[in-house]
């Protein structure tokens, strides 16, 4: 905080109306001000403000030649005198004090420790007042893309533990904040998987040589199911019931076009982490004739294969495979609940896949149509694993990631 002091001199006059450009300068919003008027002769004063340079307001209990106050926002200053033997009214030269906002308080995100990747893109707050700017302050080997935007990617050597800092700043002040972060040593499938975007926790399991996530995907907020899932930007997922513990539980429930993050690619990254894909058909192909499935059946459609091998059983909790499903139902295209647990037997796990059947030639009925795409099935009380393609993308499934080669 700085003390400003602004002598007005008297010999400087200018009656009322008269119209002239005001003496500007840039101040410090907190700062203490002091008006001063020198040569002064006779008469009464008051000093005055403007917030336009045309309505003038005096200044409380402000009547003598000097004057202390700390201004909130910018304004006009100047000195009214009143002297019947000189002129009735006139003023001094107005002064325009301009004050600039302290900066914007710096937030550089949450600490990011282990990190299973070797960068990531860091969460700081915009400076809506000021410059930001990012700088390394312990660890070597780390590089920042660009250091003077919030969310510029930090890339770092694993084992290394690294402060950065985020500064906002401007001619007014200083603000900083700290952050952690270290990269894992690496990543073997069967170890847990954080999810560095939300901390989400994924065990991961190893089938027919993929690495595979053994929990249902939960990134994202919540919408009620009777609206579709739209590209805003962020994430958005259903939960059963529109209850947020069931998300906890089972997972989101996404919509095809969501689950894919609005790309048609095959293997597209997805919802996803970095590293991580949505499942191919071919990929749960490859899962499920790794759990013994005939490779006269695994190309079925529209029905349950791999009965007698126990495939769709293996794949549920404690079925053995690792893969760990839950029967966490559906959210169909009216918006409505479908098929979760305690439905009996009618309990279904439902996953999407990148196919769909715009481009998938084993479609069956819906080939050609873009609004179809392939999913798994799992039921309870059946043994095998479903797929099939009858259900549009507005439907909301479950989710699983499979580790890109």
């Amino acid at each position: 905080m700085k003390n400003q002091v602004f002598k007005i001199l008297l010999v400087f006059l200018f009656v009322f109306g008269i119209n002239f450009s005001a003496i500007s300068q840039d101040y410090c919003l907190g700062d203490n001000f002091t008006l001063q008027a020198t040569n002064y002769v006779s008469g009464t004063v008051q000093w005055q403000y403007s917030y336009n340079n045309s309505d003038w307001y005096d200044f409380p209990s402000a009547n003598s030649l000097t004057y202390y106050f700390v201004p909130e926002e910018s304004m006009f200053v100047r000195l009214k005198i009143i002297d019947p033997q000189c002129l009735s009214e006139y003023y001094t030269e107005k002064q325009y004090l301009y004050l600039i906002p302290q900066p914007t308080t710096a937030n550089a995100g949450e600490d990011q420790l282990e990190i299973m990747a070797s960068s990531i893109t860091l969460s700081a707050n915009q400076a809506e007042i000021g410059t930001g700017y990012w700088t390394i302050m312990s660890g070597n080997g780390g590089q920042i893309s660009n250091p003077n935007i919030p969310n510029a990617v930090f890339s770092g050597t694993p084992g290394e533990i690294y402060t950065l800092r985020w500064r906002i700043y401007n001619a007014c002040g200083i603000s900083d904040d700290l952050i952690k972060i270290s990269f894992s040593e690496g990543f073997t499938c069967g170890q847990n998987f954080v999810d560095n975007r939300d901390g989400q926790i994924y065990p991961t399991v190893e089938i027919g040589g993929k690495c595979w996530f053994a929990k249902n995907m939960n990134i994202g907020t919540m919408v009620n199911s009777s609206q579709d899932q739209t590209s805003t930007g962020n994430i958005q997922k259903y939960c059963y019931a529109n209850n947020t513990e069931k998300c906890n539980v089972f997972g989101g429930l996404y919509q095809w076009n969501m689950a894919m993050q609005f790309s048609e690619n095959e293997d597209s990254q997805g919802i996803c982490p970095a590293g991580w894909h949505i499942p191919s058909d071919q990929d749960f192909k490859n899962l499920e004739l790794a759990l013994g499935m005939p490779s006269g059946e695994v190309n079925l459609m529209n029905t349950f294969r791999g009965y007698n091998q126990n495939v769709g059983q293996q794949m549920k909790q404690n079925g053995g495979s690792g893969f760990e499903s839950l029967m966490g139902g559906a959210r169909n295209g009216g918006g409505a609940f479908m098929y979760g647990q305690g439905t009996g037997s009618y309990e279904f796990a439902y996953y999407w896949t990148s196919n769909h059947c715009a481009e998938a030639s084993e479609c069956s009925g819906y080939n050609g149509n873009e609004m179809y795409a392939i999913r798994r099935c799992l039921q309870n009380g059946n043994a095998g694993s479903g797929r099939y393609d009858t259900f549009p993308k507005t439907y909301g499934f479950s989710v699983r990631c499979v580790k890109d080669n």
